[in-house]
């Protein structure tokens, strides 16, 4: 397997520093001067999973493949900064998690250090979080609320990550006090394609059919198991000539209709609902809080991404300057 990649330009002068985003799947990496402007940027296949799947592959090796024309013939090393599963127990280095509540310094203080061979680099990888009480976990996600809270310093509520598995946090004050993940996109999926549901979800859509299953997933959050059968039966016990809703709006309503109530009945008085994604997930995100009568915008996790990993770079630095 080789590192496909997507070059969007050549830097004319040398980084000040590289951030990368290294997840299970893919990565992202871009080269920036000090101020964070963006010289050059690209992407590979080549998540974890790749890595871990074939001994012929390393994450130096990966990473030097990307960036070597960015790096200095001499041996004046680039900081790295990276978040994600590189820091994973099957990534590059462990990165032991940090323990809600977190600030972003503490995020950053948590980085790991690997032993790198090339001397024109030096790797820090930052840290996930965790939550003992009501276990839960994150990595790559806590990077995106760092770069959301440097731009939203005032926010008091919960944000949202959608996803394969959703994520909330609870941020105000200028820490991370709490998250919850949710195994929606995981349960739709096994749901729409493994179960006796599949034949019900196959094609059409009616956004009336979403809400009205969001609705009804707050209204009576007990029902959720008799809620998914309906919408096989609904077609079953149909009349002649009757519209029946679409199984997938149906079922995506009644899903993500479940997590958006459980999130709701966390929310204080005066707290806010944030949105951090893009394309159709996050829209349908977006119109499920809207039935409550909640707004969020969708916000680009690539942008927020690049802000928290840039947060952490600062404060890498400003530390390294200390010593």
């Amino acid at each position: 397997m080789t590192a496909s990649s997507h070059h969007l330009a050549t830097p004319t002068q040398v980084p000040g520093w590289i951030a990368v985003d290294w997840g299970t799947s893919n990565l992202r990496v871009w080269a920036l001067d000090d101020r964070a402007n963006i010289l050059a940027e690209t992407q590979s296949p080549l998540g974890m999973n790749a890595i871990a799947g074939d001994e012929k592959l390393s994450f130096e090796g990966v990473l030097i493949g990307l960036i070597d024309a960015w790096l200095p013939s001499d041996a004046c090393a680039v900081p790295v900064v990276i978040c994600g599963m590189a820091g994973a127990r099957q990534g590059w280095l462990e990165a032991p998690y940090c323990d809600v509540p977190a600030r972003p310094s503490d995020l950053a203080q948590g980085a790991v250090q690997p032993n790198v061979r090339d001397p024109r680099i030096s790797v820090s990888i930052l840290p996930g979080l965790c939550q003992r009480d009501d276990a839960d976990v994150m990595r790559g996600e806590e990077t995106q609320l760092v770069g959301f809270m440097d731009a939203h310093p005032g926010f008091a509520g919960w944000v949202c990550l959608p996803g394969t598995h959703s994520k909330w946090a609870r941020v105000s004050n200028g820490e991370i006090s709490g998250f919850r993940t949710y195994m929606s996109g995981e349960v739709f999926a096994l749901l729409s394609q493994n179960s006796i549901l599949r034949h019900s979800v196959k094609e059409g859509w009616d956004d009336g059919a979403f809400a009205d299953a969001v609705r009804a997933a707050k209204v009576q959050p007990a029902s959720f198991l008799h809620s998914l059968f309906t919408v096989r039966a609904r077609a079953l016990v149909a009349r002649d000539g009757a519209a029946v809703a679409p199984g997938g709006a149906v079922l995506s309503g009644t899903v993500i209709g479940a997590e958006i109530a459980d999130v709701l009945g966390l929310l204080q008085p005066g707290e806010e609902i944030a949105l951090i994604g893009a394309g159709k997930l996050a829209s349908l995100y977006q119109a499920a809080v809207g039935v409550h009568g909640h707004k969020a915008t969708p916000m680009d996790g690539a942008a927020i991404t690049l802000a928290g990993l840039t947060q952490a770079y600062h404060t890498l630095k400003t530390a390294s300057e200390r010593i």
